[in-house]
């Protein structure tokens, strides 16, 4: 009998106008001097002003790092470790996207170390913990606010690395992403299904992990559409919020597979939004699955989307029926394909190499080399 791992998720306080409690939630860390980490843009348009008054309002001494960016560039995390040394910062409070709090895990990281440059610890698991971190997500994508995985675009050498750093609190407030435009919204929300359709169909079964997949899968399908078309709606945003933190929980369990190594390869070369290119690399993920997977774990996605299928049913068969649920899906939610987008197969194709070098690839079913890569990126560049 296989011997799995449970309960490895950070405390999560999960509900509308949880971002209130945030002052109280960090004294209750020790924390008295905070910097935020955020966006610019957070600030000017006042979704991380709303957490920074929380923490003021509870009496403690606020500094505000707003430097953060897409991909969480290596230099800006060794920036903002520089910040938070220069101004005797005791605990962080991270508002924003995943590659903010990607970033504020960095920092923690470069500081409990007693570092420099985030590029020292590329891969290593948690040695010390010193810098409390409490994050706050504005998009209902990554999972990243209780994920202990940080992904970081190292500037000198242009690839997607991984370090480790767990936050203390997750703190997982839908009134955060009111303001999410609706393509951010769509290609966010497609995260998230590929998280939990990739954390059940790759190579490592937990049973814990797919319960969260299976009820993020559904909760995505039926909510997605109604948070992209009507962004006021709120209680679509708060289904959203929770299928997030769910796929969170089940990559966690199960990590990801091929489709994040498309999207993190891809993604570092062109710079597109990462949600984005996990919509793109999804589709080929169930007939990878097909493949070279297990037939039963391509049932069990069917089942959270509701895709019908019998014991006859081809496993191919079944794959090329969830392809067609999730492109009509990505149709509906005007997503851009790689052909709209101007990218081109070889464009594509050419990361073939770097797939080797990512995180997730070691979760992807079967033993794929080059030719089998190839074959799935084309497969991805045609499949919509």
């Amino acid at each position: 009998m296989s011997v799995y791992m449970w309960n490895t998720f950070c405390p999560t306080l999960f509900g509308t106008g949880a971002s209130r409690e945030t002052g109280a939630q960090a004294k209750k860390l020790g924390m008295h001097k905070v910097m935020v980490c955020t966006e610019k843009a957070l600030c000017d348009f006042g979704v991380a002003t709303q957490v920074i008054d929380a923490l003021q309002q509870a009496g403690l001494e606020v500094l505000v790092f707003d430097k953060c960016k897409a991909d969480a560039p290596s230099n800006i995390c060794d920036e903002g470790a520089a910040f938070a040394r220069e101004h005797g910062i005791d605990g962080i409070v991270a508002v924003g996207g995943g590659s903010t709090l990607d970033t504020a895990k960095a920092i923690g990281i470069i500081i409990s170390q007693n570092g420099t440059s985030i590029r020292d610890y590329y891969g290593i698991g948690e040695d010390a913990h010193e810098m409390k971190l409490i994050t706050l997500s504005t998009t209902s994508g990554t999972g990243s606010e209780i994920s202990q995985w940080a992904v970081i675009g190292d500037v000198e050498t242009g690839a997607k690395e991984m370090p480790v750093y767990k936050p203390d609190l997750a703190i997982v407030d839908p009134v955060l992403t009111y303001s999410l435009p609706a393509g951010s919204t769509a290609a966010t929300g497609l995260d998230v299904l590929a998280h939990c359709v990739e954390a059940i169909t790759n190579r490592n079964y937990n049973p814990y992990g797919y319960i969260f997949g299976k009820e993020g899968i559904r909760l995505t399908m039926k909510w997605l559409p109604v948070a992209v078309k009507e962004p006021n709606n709120a209680e679509a945003r708060e289904k959203m919020s929770l299928a997030a933190n769910l796929g969170g929980m089940a990559i966690s369990a199960c990590g990801c597979q091929i489709g994040h190594s498309f999207s993190q390869t891809f993604g570092a070369h062109h710079h597109i939004p990462h949600g984005l290119g996990c919509a793109w690399g999804l589709p080929g993920v169930m007939v990878f699955t097909a493949k070279y997977g297990e037939c039963s774990n391509l049932e069990e996605v069917a089942d959270a989307m509701n895709v019908s299928y019998s014991a006859e049913t081809d496993p191919m068969q079944l794959a090329e029926r969830l392809v067609k649920c999730v492109t009509d899906l990505m149709r509906e939610l005007d997503i851009k394909s790689l052909k709209d987008s101007g990218f081109t197969l070889e464009d594509c194709l050419a990361s073939t190499e770097q797939f080797f070098h990512d995180g997730a690839f070691g979760n992807t079913p079967g033993i794929p080399g080059e030719k089998e890569i190839q074959e799935y990126i084309a497969y991805t560049y045609h499949a919509y």
